[in-house]
């Protein structure tokens, strides 16, 4: 896919960059840990933002806190990824990212993946670290990208979102 990829500002990314986004994904597994082991169960539920969680969301791309790079089409935001600026340690973590849903399965995902990687390399990082939605779409999505799961999780991230499945990505 050609769409660019720029950094998010304020002025390519209003508060109402996110109103068209599709961000619902119907999910039917999860991974869950039994005896020490991930497993795939059956889980189904829809994830979804509202309205206003879009909204903030837009805001926090570009509220100081995070790097964040998006894709367009046409000039809508279509696809990001926000790193947290400051590093931990040697990680950078992905706080998150997100492709519409009409323009999954072509790419964009990776493209977006790998532009965290050039940013995070270049703030010196070691190491991506992503808390991951445990349904089986990320977890295969991340897996391509090179993640595994980390035997040094960050107790905080566990905390905020426990049924996350916490994942490095080496640079």
């Amino acid at each position: 896919m050609g769409f660019p990829i720029e950094v998010l500002t304020k002025s390519n990314t209003p508060v109402t960059a996110l109103d068209s986004f599709v961000r619902t994904q119907s999910v039917t597994q999860v991974y869950r840990k039994a005896d020490g082991e991930y497993r795939l169960v059956v889980c189904p539920f829809t994830d979804d933002w509202s309205a206003e969680r879009k909204r903030e969301k837009a805001a926090e791309l570009t509220g100081g806190d995070l790097v964040a790079y998006g894709a367009f089409e046409n000039g809508k935001l279509i696809g990001f990824i926000g790193l947290q600026k400051n590093l931990l340690g040697r990680r950078m973590i992905v706080d998150t990212l997100h492709v519409s849903a009409p323009y999954r399965g072509h790419g964009l995902g990776k493209k977006l993946f790998l532009r965290g990687i050039a940013e995070a390399k270049k703030r010196g990082a070691e190491e991506l670290y992503i808390s991951a939605c445990s349904s089986k779409e990320t977890i295969s999505f991340y897996q391509a990208m090179g993640a595994v799961v980390t035997d040094r999780p960050i107790p905080q991230m566990v905390e905020e979102e426990p049924f996350d499945i916490q994942m490095v990505r080496k640079l």
